[in-house]
């Protein structure tokens, strides 16, 4: 007797030897980038107080004759500012790296190819010693681009916060080394007046940064939500009217 069965559910497909490509998922950075503003704000605060610390030590070195009290007074406001710069300083790395490995991240959700550099690099390139002059604002060059909706911005959008950010950070980390060095050095009242009128311009630099850092942060997350949200509506069906 024939064996006269079928099978019901049909042949198996045909192996094609093709899978879709992995798309990352999009992480919001939007948290993140309201606890920086919230940070380099409180930075920008701690510089200034920071910097009318050694406007007073320099006023004070110019008066001739320096009494206790006022010395006292000039150290411990000095002492406090330094203290509160360097407690925010840890938060604020810590976050700032956070934030910028996400949108790195968030970046191969946009364009997979786009970045040159991985997506480790975003946290790497910050301890490489003089790397780190350049790696991560090569990296925040290709999140940014990759970050841009080049449909409604043909031209692309001006990368003039993150430049300016960039470059005023890079001179305000190398200051910082060379004033702090030179205050802690400092033998004489002309030396520390002179020392105390760079860290002035130090502390004004990289207050400057923290500003540029505010518009470039916000700027690049709002880049990266405007962006998700058209490439969901262009996925996501659309209600009938």
């Amino acid at each position: 007797m024939s064996d006269t069965s079928q099978n019901t559910f049909g042949a198996p497909p045909a192996a094609t030897g093709y899978l879709p490509p992995y798309v990352p998922p999009f992480r919001p950075p939007g948290d993140l980038a309201t606890a920086l503003t919230v940070l380099f704000s409180l930075t920008i605060g701690v510089d200034l107080l920071l910097a009318a610390a050694y406007v007073y030590v320099r006023q004070l070195l110019g008066s001739g004759s320096v009494a206790y009290d006022d010395l006292t007074r000039a150290d411990g406001l000095q002492a406090l500012s330094d203290a509160l710069q360097t407690l925010l300083l840890v938060p604020t790395a810590v976050v700032f790296i956070i934030w910028f490995f996400r949108i790195r991240k968030n970046a191969d959700f946009f364009a997979p190819d786009a970045c040159e550099m991985k997506s480790g690099w975003a946290i790497g390139a910050w301890f490489i010693p003089i790397g780190n002059l350049w790696l991560p604002r090569k990296i925040a060059g290709e999140v940014w681009n990759a970050s841009t909706d080049w449909d409604s911005e043909p031209r692309g959008t001006s990368q003039t916060s993150m430049n300016v950010w960039w470059v005023l950070f890079v001179a305000s980390s190398l200051l910082q080394r060379f004033s702090g060095a030179e205050y802690s050095d400092g033998a004489s009242a002309t030396e520390l007046k002179h020392a105390a009128g760079t860290m002035i311009f130090f502390c004004v630099l990289d207050a400057m940064a923290a500003v540029f850092a505010i518009l470039f942060v916000r700027k690049l997350t709002r880049m990266q939500l405007d962006k998700a949200t058209a490439r969901w509506k262009q996925i996501l069906p659309q209600p009938q009217p």
